[in-house]
């Protein structure tokens, strides 16, 4: 569904009340400027976003990452210059 900014302005109450039925795109002179949805897509999508972003992470360490015994060395290196 689209509307234009003025629409959403005059009658955001009306949208709000029907995000339920899928998101709302606001358009200004037809071209999309913003998206309205419902609070339990929005968590939807954060929650897609984290996991795409611990896939890259761990596809990351994989391709040549730290490994344990660096990590170890690191970390014991930092706690050894804080005595």
């Amino acid at each position: 569904m689209h509307i234009s900014v003025a629409e959403a302005h005059n009658r955001l109450s009306r949208w709000l009340n029907r995000v339920g039925e899928g998101p709302i795109t606001i358009t200004r002179r037809g071209k999309p400027v913003g998206v309205i949805i419902s609070p339990e897509e929005y968590d939807r999508l954060q929650r897609v976003q984290a996991y795409l972003q611990m896939l890259r992470l761990s596809q990351s360490l994989r391709e040549g990452g730290p490994d344990a015994g660096d990590l170890y060395e690191t970390s014991r290196s930092k706690l050894e210059e804080r005595s």
